[in-house]
């Protein structure tokens, strides 16, 4: 099944739990050894795999255990600077310039050519 935004909260919770005992069956790890990986009850394993409310601190020794702990970078992934921030940083330099020459101060402009 997929998880989507209409998916009632039971519904996540019995698929995250079929998917960790996937997980957990496709490392050959029992029940029983999981839970003594993650010191955690073979009751509480039972539970998490079966769709009932755990602590979330409860899924976070299951997938580290699981070796698939990175998975929650997945699922929210931090967030880089907002577009409003990156304009405040001002534009970024491209190239290198010269100073431009600055003028006499006793230039006075443009002349006819018939001043002396």
């Amino acid at each position: 099944m997929k998880i989507t935004f209409y998916s009632s909260t039971e519904e996540v919770l019995t698929e995250l739990g079929s998917r960790i005992k996937a997980a957990r069956i496709a490392v050959s790890v029992t029940q029983k050894e999981m839970a003594e990986l993650t010191n955690l009850s073979q009751k509480t394993i039972s539970n998490l795999e079966t769709g009932k409310d755990v602590s979330f601190s409860t899924i976070i020794e299951v997938l580290r255990a699981l070796g698939q702990l990175q998975s929650l970078e997945l699922m929210i992934p931090e967030q880089g600077p907002r577009p409003s921030q990156l304009a405040s940083l001002g534009k970024v330099r491209e190239r290198a310039s010269r100073k431009k020459k600055t003028k006499p101060e006793n230039y006075s402009g443009w002349k006819w050519g018939d001043e002396k």
